[in-house]
């Protein structure tokens, strides 16, 4: 997951969203005790959290982005870690698991080892939410042909735009989505200064997977949401949000 750094510099223009940051600071008004942010990025999350006077620790393997989370200025604790073994030596009211974080485990077995870590890290009683992407059929099945180059979006920059394309491939027996990510960076005349390539992969899981790890480690489902509204979890859902208590 260090494959993250070289993104670092980017990241903050490419999520810029921040229609879920209501959901998670009620959450955090709810339920008592500190909070910690697993696969925390820049901080998108857990400087608005502290911001709003929260006790946060956030946890991110990617060195650089900690790095650059911290210039945030927040009294966010940063720890660089990895969430699979990490060990705080404390433990937490609500543990926040968001924008597909959970999706960076390749593993069912990563993914049991950072959900009993979890465990170790939540008071009794504690509240752990964690949301991810869903995925239709039809874009977990290449075109004919091979699969296609997409544009994903456009961002303004200080000094330019960026541009993010990219393509992708899914291995049904794996649940492994590979993605070669394309950045393209202009500057304000439109003159093109650099372009880039990045590799990532995630791999996709669902309501009933995600729930059957959450009971083998220890968890009883509270809720389960389809959007941040808290909208039934359906089959046009964007998101999976799951709400689980140690």
């Amino acid at each position: 997951m260090a494959e993250y750094d070289p993104l670092s510099e980017l990241y903050d223009f490419e999520y810029t969203h921040d229609y879920d940051l209501p959901f998670w600071l009620s959450l955090a008004g709810r339920e008592a005790g500190p909070v910690i942010e697993w696969g925390a990025g820049t901080g998108r999350i857990a400087a608005p959290l502290a911001a709003a006077g929260h006790d946060v620790t956030a946890v991110e393997l990617s060195r650089d982005m900690v790095e650059r989370g911290r210039e945030k200025g927040q009294p966010v604790e940063w720890i660089v870690g990895d969430m699979r073994s990490v060990g705080l030596g404390r433990r937490y009211g609500l543990a926040v698991c968001a924008f597909n974080s959970f999706l960076c485990l390749n593993s069912v077995d990563d993914a049991l080892a950072f959900l009993r870590n979890v465990a170790e890290h939540l008071m009794p009683g504690g509240l752990l939410g964690i949301e991810v992407s869903v995925f239709s059929p039809e874009e977990l099945v290449d075109p004919p042909y091979g699969s296609g180059l997409r544009h994903d979006f456009t961002r303004e920059m200080p000094d330019g735009w960026l541009d993010r394309f990219s393509v992708s491939r899914y291995d049904a027996a794996t649940h492994l989505m590979e993605m070669r990510l394309f950045y393209e960076r202009y500057d304000g005349s439109g003159t093109i200064v650099n372009r880039r390539a990045h590799d990532l992969m995630i791999r996709i899981t669902n309501r009933d997977e995600l729930g059957l790890m959450l009971r083998l480690t220890g968890f009883e489902v509270d809720a389960v949401y389809g959007g941040f509204e808290g909208e039934p979890f359906t089959s046009m859902s964007d998101h999976l949000i799951v709400l689980t208590r140690k």
